[in-house]
């Protein structure tokens, strides 16, 4: 019996010790991106984030993220390991990623020497890529002398992928480097251009520089800067003045160059009819009109920049604005004739190389 007894004793002391139990770490719950999120990829980076796991012997833990395009993740694009535990969550930042593909995720915990199991894969799409190129500027270009407030135009920017609405963003400085911005302005794309005309008038006499570029505000995505131009601002010429009375834009497309003092309107009645906006009567064809009309001004300002006539009507004829006039050379006529009218030299002649141009009904 009491070797019976010391048996039964040694057996309930070794049934009595236990070894020291195996550490667990559950798998952490993805939080976001939410499975199925079709991410904008512009607005990248993405971060991933977990509920923390829940380890038997917390502290200390650390997590594993792993980033693939397919579902067993045979094909891993990011794996990033030993992310520092969060208060409450955890996340990690991911590197760029490629646009229009499908990416599934992953998270496992590892903590005092454990190494937990992954948990739910999630999902997300990343979206198209948007480029926006840069717009093309149209006018004013490099070297062209303006009136004080001109006209900014640029040929719509192409871009690739579903961009929304764009916008147009044009400044203006008296810097090369836009160190200072003097105007700054905003229109809505138009139809193949999108232009901006300064509500108050720009510098006199000084260099100038502007840009422009497109933004889709939707996507948040904007392109770079069109190429400067320079450019100089001065008072309207006296086309330009005439021009605004009657509610016409003198150069809607391209600009010519040279500077302007090379012609006056010569207003004296006895010449013509002057340069005043009115209406005229044309005998022969029994016929009223408007004068001056917008042909008659661009060919004045042609004159004035220092054009001679026939310079001054091929020039119309190459750059966008046609026109049927005709130069009679002198000693009969020096007049430019047009439909209704004459634009001649007083006197057929110019003083100190400035010509008085008259209107005359023919």
């Amino acid at each position: 019996m009491r070797r019976y007894s010391c048996a039964l004793l040694l057996l309930t002391a070794a049934c009595s010790s236990s070894s020291p139990s195996t550490p667990s770490i559950a798998a952490p719950t993805p939080v976001s991106p939410a499975t199925n999120l079709i991410v904008k990829y512009q607005d990248q980076p993405v971060t991933l984030t977990v509920q923390n796991a829940v380890a038997t012997q917390p502290g200390g833990t650390t997590y594993t993220f792993e980033v693939a395009t397919d579902l067993s993740f045979a094909s891993k694009v990011q794996t990033k390991e030993n992310v520092a535990e969060g208060g409450g969550q955890t996340s990690v930042r991911l590197d760029a990623l490629a646009a229009s593909r499908d990416y599934y995720w992953h998270v496992r915990a590892q903590s005092a020497g454990t190494t937990g199991v992954f948990g739910p894969t999630y999902k997300f799409t990343m979206g198209a890529a948007i480029v926006i190129n840069s717009p093309v500027p149209i006018a004013p270009l490099t070297g062209t002398q303006t009136s004080l407030r001109p006209a900014f135009r640029v040929a719509n920017a192409g871009r690739t992928g579903p961009a929304g609405p764009l916008t147009y963003r044009f400044e203006i400085s008296n810097a090369a480097n836009f160190s200072s911005i003097l105007i700054t302005g905003t229109n809505s794309e138009g139809v193949n251009e999108t232009g901006f005309v300064p509500a108050t008038n720009l510098p006199s006499g000084i260099g100038l520089f502007w840009r422009a570029s497109a933004i889709d505000t939707a996507n948040g995505v904007s392109s770079t800067p069109s190429a400067v131009q320079s450019f100089t601002a001065s008072e309207p010429s006296q086309a330009e003045f005439v021009a605004a009375q009657i509610g016409a834009t003198l150069w809607p497309g391209t600009v010519p160059t040279g500077t302007v003092g090379h012609a006056t309107m010569g207003n004296d009645i006895a010449f013509g009819a002057g340069w005043a906006p009115q209406t005229l009567y044309y005998g022969p064809g029994n016929v009223f009109f408007k004068s001056p009309d917008i042909e008659m001004l661009r060919l004045f300002d042609l004159l004035d920049r220092g054009f001679d006539p026939v310079s001054a009507i091929n020039w119309l004829n190459q750059n966008g604005y046609p026109t049927q006039a005709l130069w009679y050379p002198p000693p009969e006529k020096a007049v430019i004739g047009l439909k209704y009218v004459y634009i001649a030299a007083r006197g057929k002649q110019s003083v100190n190389g400035i010509w008085d141009i008259v209107v005359r009904v023919e």
